[in-house]
């Protein structure tokens, strides 16, 4: 089997309400109500075809020339096996500077995703049996709460989501302490004493203030803080490790930085994705690495449309050390879909698809209403 054709497929879709997050220095990042995809989609020789997906790509950093880039891509794509990611990845590797380019990341994950939809497609087995097999079939879901200055919409929004069955829930903090605490008093409220609920400061704080600060959130049963900190020094991280007793949480893009938080002694749980780690393949080699220091992981998310989702849970699916509740809420935070099956939350989890490949049928036509 050979890949003959590479196809991109760009779409923007609305959020249920415009996001905020913290970011570093405590302020708040600009107010973010549409999220731009783009969907790759390579066919084989034998007629199959894989997805890939670029999740919530920040616009300022698309493409000027969507086909010149496509044309590149398809230098890692057509002619080859499917089979052989480990090779994509790195002659990728050698062509991208990965690390300061977004597209370029996001674009390895991308193929990544669909060399192992067509691999699926091709063995007739779901993608979790080709990463080891599935340990878990359901993935509890921690909804995640913008930053919102009115404190009814909040109250309205955990409410509405613990009715639904939610039992885990993230908040996003770091710009306002006294507001944090009153939304974390209300979620606290709404979802009741045994939520698991943890807060992302998505490196808001300095070293004094998170560690004051995570002490003043504590007395409503923190889960997990993550982000407290700018993460550049994971020296910094672990000094505010050591002087909280809340487990302390961080994004793991690549095994440099991995190494560096273990031998740090910075955080509890490594919080990964397959967009963050430059698609499954590498996602794994962060969870092997959790897994020798015996640390815990979460998925963290890019809100991915359906085919991005599915990546996610079939990752999960073959991870024994999934440790807190994951953060996988772009079918719930998305007001269109492109999956003609989209994903349904059940009593706050999402189910691993059983079809072949990554599971789930593309919707043509609603990729073409959402075309920009």
């Amino acid at each position: 089997m050979k890949i003959k054709s590479l196809k991109f497929h760009p779409v923007v879709v609305e959020r249920q309400y415009g996001t905020v997050i913290a970011k570093a220095g405590g302020q708040a990042k600009r107010t973010v109500a549409k999220s731009w995809f783009y969907f790759l989609e390579l066919t084989a020789d034998n007629g199959l075809t894989g997805w890939g997906e670029y999740s919530d790509v920040d616009p300022e950093a698309l493409p000027k020339d969507s086909a010149d880039f496509a044309e590149t891509l398809a230098m890692f794509t057509v002619g080859r096996d499917p089979f052989a990611v480990q090779q994509m990845h790195h002659d990728y590797r050698e062509h991208f500077d990965i690390a300061n380019d977004a597209m370029a990341s996001a674009g390895r994950c991308a193929m990544d995703m669909a060399f192992y939809d067509l691999q699926g497609r091709a063995a007739r087995r779901p993608v979790c049996d080709l990463l080891g097999g599935a340990i878990r079939r359901a993935v509890t879901i921690s909804w995640v709460a913008y930053i919102r200055e009115e404190l009814d919409l909040i109250r309205e929004e955990i409410r509405e989501k613990t009715k639904a069955g939610f039992t885990a829930y993230k908040l996003k903090v770091g710009v306002n302490i006294d507001l944090d605490e009153e939304r974390l008093a209300i979620a606290r409220e709404e979802a009741g004493p045994r939520a698991s609920i943890k807060v992302d400061a998505n490196e808001g704080w300095g070293i004094p203030a998170a560690i004051k600060n995570i002490k003043r959130l504590d007395k409503f049963n923190l889960a997990g803080v993550e982000t407290p900190v700018p993460r550049a020094d994971p020296r910094d991280i672990a000094a505010v490790r050591r002087a909280v007793k809340v487990p302390i949480i961080e994004h793991v893009k690549d095994l440099a930085y991995a190494n560096a938080l273990v031998r740090a002694g910075a955080v509890d749980i490594f919080n990964i994705a397959t967009t963050g780690n430059g698609g499954l393949w590498h996602a794994r080699q962060v969870v092997a690495i959790a897994q020798a220091a015996k640390l815990g992981i979460l998925l963290g998310s890019t809100v991915e449309l359906g085919p991005g989702t599915n990546a996610q849970l079939h990752l999960a699916a073959t991870i024994p050390n999934l440790t807190l509740p994951s953060d996988l809420i772009g079918p719930g935070l998305y007001k269109q879909h492109v999956l003609k099956n989209p994903h349904r939350y059940v009593k706050g989890l999402l189910h691993v698809p059983k079809d072949i490949g990554l599971g789930g049928e593309m919707d043509r036509e609603k990729m073409r209403k959402l075309r920009f």
